[in-house]
């Protein structure tokens, strides 16, 4: 059959929806959309009605947004999705794959749904261990696989609200854990006794010292007793708000990185924005720049893209 010269990407995460027109050969976005209708909220939506069945409700739901793609070429069109789609309040559960997975996602779990006469849906899993799950990082691993070495191990790190820390060796994935670093800060800024003690506030180098201090004692393993310190911090010696914002993620930053100093595998850092430039500092605080690759921007950003083609490839050839 062969590659079509252009695929729908379906990024539908818990809190957030996007889809995308790709030009397979050169990955160019033609056209998106974006929707705050995450799965969690289109769940709850199918749960208040019963005309149509789970598949079908999401199904008409992906139908409605592809209208505004343009993408009005005749002939079969591919929609590849991953993540949170393929789970029990997406729009049909899939099993996990079980690690290892190979760098080319062979042996991920899919499965390929016709929606209407001339679309054809690529459904996803996610993958496991016997103690960890992931539904969407593990496509994003496979995508930025072209940039990892294919013979000795590796860690890629993929920070987030659920950092994941993903082991390669030889050309594979072979586990991972996550680090609930992103939605531990939240909860702590926003429902803490220290909520009143912290400001968030653009990133400056002023923080730097405040921030590896903050470092320092989560790779340390002291976050648990310095945490009050926070409100203490406050309440003793003046420190800001701010200072008190960036000492705490500082602090669980850390406390994520920790295993990695016991370790001498190369860490191989994704992530974007801020969360580059703090993950970056923190690692150079207690590893050897040379053990530290950071990707650019653009990898990081097309490697969901490339992932989902992987995958997309083992279906059409």
């Amino acid at each position: 059959m062969g590659l079509p010269e252009k695929f729908i990407s379906c990024d539908w995460g818990t809190s957030n929806f996007r889809l995308r027109l790709v030009e397979t050969h050169s990955l160019m976005i033609l056209s998106e959309v974006r929707t705050d209708m995450g799965i969690k909220k289109c769940y709850h939506s199918y749960k208040q009605q019963k005309k149509l069945s789970q598949q079908a409700f999401f199904a008409n739901y992906l139908l409605t947004q592809l209208e505004k793609l343009g993408e009005q070429d005749a002939g079969k069109r591919f929609l590849v999705a991953s993540g949170m789609l393929s789970s029990s309040i997406g729009m049909q559960e899939l099993d996990y794959c079980k690690f290892p997975i190979a760098f080319t996602g062979e042996g991920l779990i899919s499965n390929l749904i016709a929606i209407g006469n001339e679309l054809d849906l690529l459904l996803v899993s996610g993958a496991r261990t016997n103690n960890d799950v992931m539904r969407g990082e593990e496509i994003q691993a496979i995508g930025l696989s072209d940039y990892l070495p294919k013979s000795g191990k590796g860690i890629l790190l993929l920070p987030g609200t659920h950092s994941k820390h993903i082991q390669f060796n030889d050309g594979r994935f072979m586990d991972f854990t996550t680090y609930m670093t992103g939605e531990l800060f939240e909860v702590i800024g926003k429902y803490s006794i220290l909520s009143a003690s912290l400001e968030e506030s653009p990133w400056s180098s002023l923080y730097n010292d405040v921030f590896l201090e903050g470092v320092q004692k989560g790779v340390d393993n002291q976050q648990m007793a310095s945490l009050f310190s926070i409100r203490a911090k406050s309440l003793i010696h003046k420190s800001s708000n701010v200072e008190n914002y960036y000492f705490l993620s500082g602090m669980l930053i850390g406390a994520e990185l920790s295993h990695l100093k016991d370790r001498s595998e190369t860490v191989y850092l994704a992530v974007t924005g801020i969360q580059n430039e703090l993950y970056q500092l923190a690692l150079k605080s207690f590893l050897d720049e040379t053990r530290i690759v950071c990707f650019e921007p653009q990898i990081i950003e097309t490697a969901l893209l490339v992932g989902q083609l992987k995958i997309l490839e083992t279906h059409v050839k």
